[in-house]
């Protein structure tokens, strides 16, 4: 325990400056109160919300623009809950907390004394810092010189100074008589008098530290006027002119200190040596042991070392009896007066309060703390309460035909023939009302407090769907700031390692000049397909920006060893993806489209999709008026050109050797790869490659199979989660046991393989005439043309089957128009 009472104010201000801050704590409960007006008016304003009343006050005022707060004094309609709070608590409420308010202040020592528990241990770690770099600079142990030295040095002398600082500062002979009025505060206005002061008693012969043993600076630890001339102590420290008057210390206060080691006394068990200032008034008080546990405040020096504490330390003992009283006889009363009045209370108001208020509140800031946390935790706490929804309306609908058999055999089994025929016809007739009742739909008007802790459920839901994964960090840092309302979302970035992927929506424009409006029904049918198939297999789908998506992937906390399984699992999630986006019997509508058959025959939706892996810069892009959260990097628009390439190979993937150099063998051994190109804004050149998927031979969902794959919970889609992330999931069965991918790989046999790697690998190594007779072998080998295999073809027809003398076996990418 350590209390004490640091300095005061200078001047006759410092009286009033504590007497402010006793009050200041009243208006700290009193701050309390305000809170809860203002809690009822922001439930009262959701009210005014939901009615649609603010409209009028809105007409005049400009986009953007809210009115004031305090205009809701003239609204016409009171909240169901301010007006059952109101009737029953209000009166109460304001009773009783003002009592609390006015009277709980006099039952705390902070209201007659100020308490700093800093100093004194300020006080003592500076006096043993300047004590131990003294002792080091001189070395007193080395020689009678240097021993001299030292007790003429200015480190002793700062030494003693501070040591009379401090017990002067806690004058334990200070009287509330000796105190001028012109001073603002003394001792005798604070706790903790201090009583004893000592070091620790090592071992040692020597009787007054004058022999060199391992004792001999213990002489030095009193303030005794040796090598510098004394002087009057009580004139110089009590400070007659100070506003804090520190009072006499005996008539000889250099007596209190002037002792050897020998005339110090053991204490504490022998372990330590020391001298008592009240022993000159209470003879009984040698030593620390000599008060109660309680009474008494024992502080050491912790700007101390482990061999520095072994060697030699300090130990300060503080009177705390007065405190102790003090504190004793204000618990006593406090304690019996808070269970009189909450006992009283909590029988007049405490349920109603908890019941409409303080309930509702608690789920609120539950959940406002698990968004804090986890922002992406808004979207399960909405699939949770839709869940509980369900399961209500599912209760109340379903007919309670236990229960009314039950009560109509209780009324047949009357033994009286009428009283029986009565009992049933009550009944049916209480049956018929209840039918009358529920059928007119009445339901009681729902409180405020449930309305504001959906809408906070519904604002943390589309905080975690506009924002995304990349903005969960954003909403996280500004919502941890719960002492301001300030917004902060332009912060500097995170740098991270990113897998990013790209889903194009192929014939875009031509869509949306043939659909028009219904693009937006379009897009966002294709949408629901890639965030619910990406999120599935970790991914995060990050931008969309008219055709493209911007899909993520962050590393960011995976382990080493789970890198390529995550991997895997992101191009996993592509094949599914195609699999999905051909398979949807919503998208297969537009293929029957006649203006989209006339403009593109053929027309099927499809995505040109890619996979790079890279760092990248994480956080907020924007300005105070509108952010997104995204991420900055060059490697995006490799992704995008890797994209855009697509279509010029002909294929519906296209995977980067970073990417690829990720992968696990099992599944780096189905990719092929299809070309060795040079892409602007990525230092070297890239081999990209292709996960060979025909769409084509899926067939559309049709009747139970479409049922059988709708649309999972979130509950689901974190089992499904868990089982992939798994150890015991192998990602090489997955691929092979997936029908849909499967059936999309049957064409790409082990031999057409071999063919085309043997052809690219002397299209690569120059030997272009070779090359285009095997191209020429694979071109045909499939039952439509291969697209890498055309694209080759055609790149060493324009340079007539002869590669460039400078050719290094790479060339600049090809993006069509």
């Amino acid at each position: 325990k350590a209390s004490d009472n640091g300095g005061a104010r200078t001047g006759s201000s410092g009286t009033e400056a504590a007497r402010a801050a006793r009050m200041s704590r009243v208006g700290t409960k009193a701050g309390r109160v305000v809170r809860l007006i203002r809690l009822v008016r922001l439930i009262r304003l959701i009210k005014v919300y939901k009615k649609g009343n603010y409209q009028d006050k809105q007409k005049d005022q400009a986009p953007g623009m809210d009115w004031e707060e305090d205009d809701d004094d003239g609204l016409e309609n009171e909240s169901a809950v301010s007006k059952k709070l109101s009737e029953m608590t209000t009166r109460r409420v304001i009773m009783l907390v003002l009592v609390i308010m006015l009277a709980l202040p006099f039952f705390g020592t902070d209201m007659y004394v100020v308490s700093l528990q800093s100093a004194p241990q300020y006080g003592i770690n500076s006096l043993y810092r300047i004590w131990q770099t003294g002792i080091v600079q001189h070395n007193p142990l080395e020689s009678q010189s240097n021993w001299d030295a030292y007790l003429a040095s200015e480190e002793r002398s700062q030494y003693m100074t501070t040591f009379f600082h401090l017990f002067y500062f806690h004058n334990p002979f200070c009287e509330q008589s000796e105190v001028p009025d012109s001073a603002s505060l003394s001792p005798m206005d604070m706790f903790g008098k201090v009583f004893w002061a000592g070091l620790s008693n090592h071992e040692a012969s020597a009787e007054d530290g004058d022999s060199g043993s391992a004792r001999n600076l213990s002489s030095l630890f009193l303030p005794r006027f040796v090598a510098h001339p004394s002087y009057d102590l009580n004139a110089y420290w009590r400070g007659d002119n100070y506003a804090y008057y520190q009072c006499n210390m005996t008539d000889n206060p250099s007596s209190l200190f002037d002792k050897s080691w020998s005339e110090m006394k053991e204490c504490v068990k022998d372990n330590y040596r020391g001298v008592s200032l009240l022993e000159v008034k209470e003879s009984d008080l040698g030593c620390p042991e000599d008060l109660r546990y309680q009474e008494r405040i024992v502080l050491y020096p912790s700007s101390i070392n482990s061999t520095e504490w072994k060697d030699m330390h300090f130990i300060f003992v503080f009177d705390g009896r007065s405190e102790s009283q003090m504190e004793a006889a204000l618990a006593v009363a406090q304690t019996l007066f808070i269970c009189l009045l909450l006992g009283i209370g909590a029988l007049t108001f405490s349920n109603d309060a908890n019941k409409y208020v303080l309930q509702p509140i608690e789920r609120m800031i539950a959940n406002v703390e698990k968004i804090r946390n986890n922002p992406l935790a808004a979207m399960s706490i909405g699939d949770q309460d839709k869940h509980q929804e369900q399961k209500v309306r599912q209760r109340k609908s379903e007919p309670k035909m236990a229960e009314s058999l039950s009560e109509y055999s209780r009324y047949s089994e009357e033994k009286n023939w009428f009283r029986r025929k009565w009992a049933i016809v009550q009944y049916w007739i209480e049956r018929w009302r209840k039918f009358r009742k529920a059928s007119r739909g009445s339901q009681p008007e729902p409180m405020e407090t449930v309305v504001l802790e959906k809408t906070i459920i519904k604002i943390g839901s589309l905080l975690a769907l506009g924002f995304g994964e990349a903005g969960a960090k954003i909403i996280a840092q500004n919502m941890r700031g719960g002492d301001s309302a300030v917004l902060n979302a332009i912060r500097p970035g995170t740098t991270v390692r990113v897998i990013f992927g790209i889903a194009n929506i192929r014939n875009f424009t031509d869509t949306t000049e043939i659909l028009q409006e219904q693009v937006m029904v379009f897009v966002n049918r294709i949408a629901a397909l890639v965030h619910g198939t990406i999120n599935e297999f970790f991914g995060s789908p990050t931008h969309s920006v008219g055709d493209a998506f911007l899909l993520t992937w962050p590393m960011t906390g995976i382990r080493p060893e789970k890198e390529s399984k995550y991997a895997d699992l992101a191009l996993l999630s592509l094949c599914k993806l195609t699999a999905a986006i051909s398979r949807s019997p919503a998208l297969a509508d537009y293929r029957n489209n006649p203006k989209l058959a006339k403009r593109v025959p053929n027309f099927r939706v499809r995505l040109g999709l890619s996979l790079h892996s890279g760092w990248a810069i994480e956080g907020a892009i924007g300005s105070e008026f509108k952010i997104d959260a995204s991420y900055l990097s060059p490697n995006i628009h490799v992704a995008q050109r890797l994209e855009s390439a697509t279509k010029h190979y002909g294929v519906l993937m296209i995977l980067s050797d970073t990417f690829y150099a990720m992968l696990s063998d099992a599944i780096a051994a189905q990719v092929r790869e299809i070309d060795y190109v040079s892409v602007d804004s990525q230092p070297g050149p890239l081999r990209i490659h292709t996960l060979d998927l025909d769409d084509m031979a899926l067939d559309v969902l049709r009747g139970s199979l479409i049922a059988s794959r709708e649309r999972h919970t979130r509950a689901e889609i974190r089992r499904k989660k868990a089982e992939r992330w798994s150890d015991d999931y192998i990602m090489g069965n997955a691929f092979d046991r997936d029908a849909d991918i499967q059936k999309m790989r049957n064409k790409y046999t082990d031999d057409f393989f071999a063919q085309f790697r043997a052809a690219y690998l002397n299209y690569e190594a120059g030997e272009w005439e070779v090359a285009r007779y095997l191209f020429e072998v694979t071109r045909q080998y499939l039952v439509v043309e291969d697209g890498p295999t055309m694209a080759h073809i055609k790149f060493i027809d324009e340079h007539s089957s002869k590669a460039p003398e400078d050719w290094k076996g790479y060339h600049p990418i090809v993006i069509p128009n």
